[in-house]
Protein backbone atom coordinates (compact mmCIF):
# COMPACT_ATOMS: atom_id res chain seq x y z
CA UNK A 1 0.00 0.00 0.00
CA UNK A 2 1.05 3.30 -1.17
CA UNK A 3 0.52 6.70 0.96
CA UNK A 4 0.01 9.92 -1.25
CA UNK A 5 2.02 12.82 -0.32
CA UNK A 6 0.24 15.64 0.52
CA UNK A 7 0.37 19.24 -1.33
CA UNK A 8 2.37 20.26 1.94
CA UNK A 9 5.26 17.82 1.63
CA UNK A 10 5.09 18.26 -1.99
CA UNK A 11 5.59 22.33 -1.70
CA UNK A 12 8.58 21.12 0.51
CA UNK A 13 10.20 18.83 -2.59
CA UNK A 14 9.70 21.18 -4.91
CA UNK A 15 11.67 24.55 -2.04
CA UNK A 16 14.25 22.11 -2.10
CA UNK A 17 14.65 21.51 -5.59
CA UNK A 18 14.71 24.91 -6.46
CA UNK A 19 17.98 24.81 -3.46
CA UNK A 20 19.73 22.74 -5.35
CA UNK A 21 19.35 24.36 -9.04
CA UNK A 22 20.59 27.72 -6.80
CA UNK A 23 23.24 25.87 -5.34
CA UNK A 24 24.62 24.02 -8.36
CA UNK A 25 24.01 26.72 -10.38
CA UNK A 26 26.83 29.09 -7.84
CA UNK A 27 28.55 26.51 -8.33
CA UNK A 28 28.94 26.10 -11.98
CA UNK A 29 29.60 30.08 -11.97
CA UNK A 30 32.39 29.46 -9.92
CA UNK A 31 34.22 27.29 -12.60
CA UNK A 32 32.82 23.65 -11.88
CA UNK A 33 31.09 22.89 -14.91
CA UNK A 34 29.99 19.33 -14.25
CA UNK A 35 28.01 20.91 -11.86
CA UNK A 36 25.70 21.21 -14.67
CA UNK A 37 24.35 17.64 -14.37
CA UNK A 38 23.32 17.80 -11.34
CA UNK A 39 21.26 20.84 -12.70
CA UNK A 40 19.70 18.32 -15.53
CA UNK A 41 18.28 15.78 -12.63
CA UNK A 42 16.82 18.60 -10.91
CA UNK A 43 14.84 20.51 -13.71
CA UNK A 44 13.75 16.65 -14.80
CA UNK A 45 12.36 16.22 -11.49
CA UNK A 46 10.81 19.39 -11.85
CA UNK A 47 9.09 19.18 -15.02
CA UNK A 48 9.33 16.17 -17.34
CA UNK A 49 6.51 13.54 -17.39
CA UNK A 50 6.62 9.97 -18.19
CA UNK A 51 4.10 6.80 -18.71
CA UNK A 52 5.75 5.81 -15.30
CA UNK A 53 6.54 8.88 -13.49
CA UNK A 54 4.87 12.20 -12.84
CA UNK A 55 6.83 15.44 -12.71
CA UNK A 56 6.72 17.66 -9.55
CA UNK A 57 4.59 20.51 -11.45
CA UNK A 58 1.99 17.87 -12.39
CA UNK A 59 1.27 16.47 -8.97
CA UNK A 60 1.39 20.32 -7.98
CA UNK A 61 -1.33 21.10 -11.04
CA UNK A 62 1.30 23.29 -12.41
CA UNK A 63 1.81 22.53 -15.81
CA UNK A 64 -0.16 25.16 -16.89
CA UNK A 65 2.23 27.48 -15.78
CA UNK A 66 3.99 30.18 -18.39
CA UNK A 67 7.95 29.49 -18.30
CA UNK A 68 10.91 32.33 -19.17
CA UNK A 69 12.28 31.37 -22.95
CA UNK A 70 15.22 33.27 -23.44
CA UNK A 71 16.45 31.13 -26.60
CA UNK A 72 16.98 33.02 -30.00
CA UNK A 73 14.65 31.43 -32.71
CA UNK A 74 15.68 29.37 -35.12
CA UNK A 75 14.72 29.38 -38.83
CA UNK A 76 14.52 26.06 -40.57
CA UNK A 77 15.33 27.98 -43.42
CA UNK A 78 19.03 28.29 -42.37
CA UNK A 79 21.55 26.02 -42.75
CA UNK A 80 24.03 27.18 -40.51
CA UNK A 81 25.06 26.07 -36.50
CA UNK A 82 22.66 27.39 -34.30
CA UNK A 83 22.79 27.35 -30.36
CA UNK A 84 20.28 29.78 -28.72
CA UNK A 85 20.93 29.07 -25.22
CA UNK A 86 24.46 30.39 -25.08
CA UNK A 87 26.67 32.91 -26.57
CA UNK A 88 30.31 32.40 -27.49
CA UNK A 89 32.95 34.14 -25.44
CA UNK A 90 36.50 34.95 -26.35
CA UNK A 91 38.84 35.41 -23.88
CA UNK A 92 41.97 37.89 -23.51
CA UNK A 93 44.20 34.60 -24.27
CA UNK A 94 42.83 33.91 -27.57
CA UNK A 95 40.54 30.75 -25.98
CA UNK A 96 36.88 31.00 -25.96
CA UNK A 97 33.89 29.27 -24.51
CA UNK A 98 30.28 28.93 -24.41
CA UNK A 99 28.74 31.13 -21.91
CA UNK A 100 24.95 31.38 -20.64
CA UNK A 101 24.11 35.13 -20.79
CA UNK A 102 21.56 34.83 -17.55
CA UNK A 103 19.93 38.08 -17.96
CA UNK A 104 22.38 40.10 -20.03
CA UNK A 105 20.14 39.98 -22.88
CA UNK A 106 18.35 42.15 -25.54
CA UNK A 107 15.22 44.02 -23.16
CA UNK A 108 12.28 41.74 -25.71
CA UNK A 109 14.21 38.46 -24.51
CA UNK A 110 14.16 39.19 -20.65
CA UNK A 111 10.50 38.73 -20.25
CA UNK A 112 9.22 36.51 -23.23
CA UNK A 113 7.23 33.83 -21.22
CA UNK A 114 5.50 30.64 -23.50
CA UNK A 115 3.57 27.60 -22.57
CA UNK A 116 5.14 24.84 -20.84
CA UNK A 117 5.22 22.78 -24.19
CA UNK A 118 6.59 25.14 -26.28
CA UNK A 119 9.39 26.39 -24.24
CA UNK A 120 9.86 22.16 -23.26
CA UNK A 121 9.81 21.23 -27.01
CA UNK A 122 11.73 24.16 -28.77
CA UNK A 123 14.94 23.53 -30.65
CA UNK A 124 17.69 25.48 -29.07
CA UNK A 125 20.86 23.71 -30.66
CA UNK A 126 21.61 22.60 -34.33
CA UNK A 127 25.10 21.52 -35.28
CA UNK A 128 26.65 21.08 -38.70
CA UNK A 129 25.31 17.64 -39.33
CA UNK A 130 21.92 19.48 -38.77
CA UNK A 131 20.69 17.49 -35.62
CA UNK A 132 18.19 19.17 -34.03
CA UNK A 133 18.44 19.07 -30.01
CA UNK A 134 15.41 21.02 -27.66
CA UNK A 135 15.90 21.96 -23.92
CA UNK A 136 14.36 18.06 -23.49
CA UNK A 137 16.78 15.89 -25.20
CA UNK A 138 19.29 17.99 -23.70
CA UNK A 139 17.90 17.38 -20.49
CA UNK A 140 17.75 14.18 -20.54
CA UNK A 141 20.51 12.78 -22.15
CA UNK A 142 22.52 14.98 -19.72
CA UNK A 143 20.59 13.12 -16.82
CA UNK A 144 19.79 10.14 -17.81
CA UNK A 145 22.84 8.87 -19.60
CA UNK A 146 25.45 11.25 -19.59
CA UNK A 147 26.49 11.65 -15.25
CA UNK A 148 23.60 13.80 -14.19
CA UNK A 149 21.46 10.63 -12.36
CA UNK A 150 23.12 7.30 -14.81
CA UNK A 151 25.84 6.74 -16.81
CA UNK A 152 25.19 4.72 -19.69
CA UNK A 153 27.78 2.41 -21.74
CA UNK A 154 27.29 3.88 -24.75
CA UNK A 155 25.23 7.42 -26.33
CA UNK A 156 23.60 8.48 -28.99
CA UNK A 157 26.04 9.67 -31.75
CA UNK A 158 24.57 12.90 -32.18
CA UNK A 159 24.55 13.74 -28.73
CA UNK A 160 28.33 12.08 -28.81
CA UNK A 161 29.27 14.40 -31.40
CA UNK A 162 27.63 17.40 -29.66
CA UNK A 163 29.50 16.98 -26.26
CA UNK A 164 32.83 15.48 -27.56
CA UNK A 165 33.46 16.08 -30.86
CA UNK A 166 32.93 19.53 -31.49
CA UNK A 167 29.76 18.92 -33.97
CA UNK A 168 29.03 22.68 -33.65
CA UNK A 169 32.52 23.07 -35.91
CA UNK A 170 33.21 26.47 -33.82
CA UNK A 171 36.62 26.94 -33.63
CA UNK A 172 39.22 30.35 -32.73
CA UNK A 173 42.48 30.56 -33.95
CA UNK A 174 44.96 33.13 -32.52
CA UNK A 175 48.17 33.40 -34.37
CA UNK A 176 48.03 30.26 -36.76
CA UNK A 177 46.93 28.23 -34.13
CA UNK A 178 43.42 26.94 -33.46
CA UNK A 179 42.59 26.89 -29.50
CA UNK A 180 39.71 24.42 -28.60
CA UNK A 181 36.78 26.01 -26.62
CA UNK A 182 36.91 25.53 -22.80
CA UNK A 183 33.78 23.65 -21.91
CA UNK A 184 30.37 22.00 -23.62
CA UNK A 185 27.92 24.06 -25.26
CA UNK A 186 25.16 21.32 -23.71
CA UNK A 187 26.34 21.91 -19.93
CA UNK A 188 26.34 25.86 -20.89
CA UNK A 189 22.91 25.50 -22.52
CA UNK A 190 22.38 23.52 -18.91
CA UNK A 191 23.27 26.72 -17.22
CA UNK A 192 21.06 28.84 -19.04
CA UNK A 193 18.12 26.60 -18.53
CA UNK A 194 18.18 26.77 -15.41
CA UNK A 195 18.31 30.77 -14.84
CA UNK A 196 15.02 29.96 -16.90
CA UNK A 197 13.35 27.52 -14.43
CA UNK A 198 14.76 29.59 -11.14
CA UNK A 199 13.40 33.24 -12.60
CA UNK A 200 9.92 31.18 -13.68
CA UNK A 201 9.50 29.57 -10.32
CA UNK A 202 10.35 32.78 -8.77
CA UNK A 203 7.50 34.61 -10.35
CA UNK A 204 5.27 31.90 -8.63
CA UNK A 205 6.78 31.22 -5.38
CA UNK A 206 8.84 34.43 -4.04
CA UNK A 207 8.93 33.26 -0.59
CA UNK A 208 11.39 30.50 -1.90
CA UNK A 209 13.74 32.98 -3.03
Amino acid sequence: MKIPQTKEELLVHLKSQIGFLTNSAQSYDKGFEAEAMRLAVAIRILVHDTSESESLITQLNMKNILFYDTASDFSPNERLTHIGLAALKLGGTGGAEYSALLDDLPPYKLNKKVPFSDWWNKIVIVDKEYNQFTRKSLVLNVANKDGGAHIDPSIDKEYAALSRFNSMDWKVVVGGVESPFKNRPELACMRQMTHEVLKTFKDEFPEYF
